[in-house]
């Protein structure tokens, strides 16, 4: 299984929500790019920002790195910390609440298009913990 945040992360992630009945329905509608912007945490050993793009459900654009020339071609851009993220993907908090509270920012799309599609957005990091081994920095896996 990847780390998180990783092309490999992200790669294994469209295998799964390729074989995922339960994303393919609830997703199926969403036409949109997106792309999470990760932000450093060196406090914690996180030493650069990581930018992840893909296009469900069909995730076949597919993109994972430290620069962010794709994401300037992403109809959404949610950027947060890395702590914030974490949360997201061990489901400590779900990515609709921490866009109404702020702690994750929409710097592009709209938040309302997102909440159309809650049971798919909640089934994607069901599937992201699934695969996910570990994290940068001393971020830890939760069981």
């Amino acid at each position: 299984m990847p780390r998180a945040f990783t092309q490999e992360w992200v790669e294994e992630l469209a295998k799964r929500c390729h074989t995922d009945e339960e994303f393919n329905e609830e997703a199926d509608g969403f036409d949109r790019t997106v792309t999470l912007h990760i932000l450093a945490d060196p406090d914690r050993g996180v030493l650069e920002d990581r930018w992840v793009g893909f296009n469900p459900p069909q995730m076949t654009d597919l993109w994972a790195g430290a620069d962010n020339e794709k994401a300037t071609t992403s109809d959404y851009i949610i950027e947060g910390t890395y702590a914030d993220w974490h949360a997201v993907n061990e489901r400590t908090k779900g990515l609709v609440a921490s866009l109404l509270d702020q702690s994750i920012l929409l710097r592009a799309g709209k938040t309302s298009y997102i909440a159309m599609f809650v049971p798919g957005v909640d089934r994607f990091f069901e599937l992201s913990k699934g695969i996910t081994d570990s994290y940068d920095g001393d971020y830890e896996r939760k069981n």
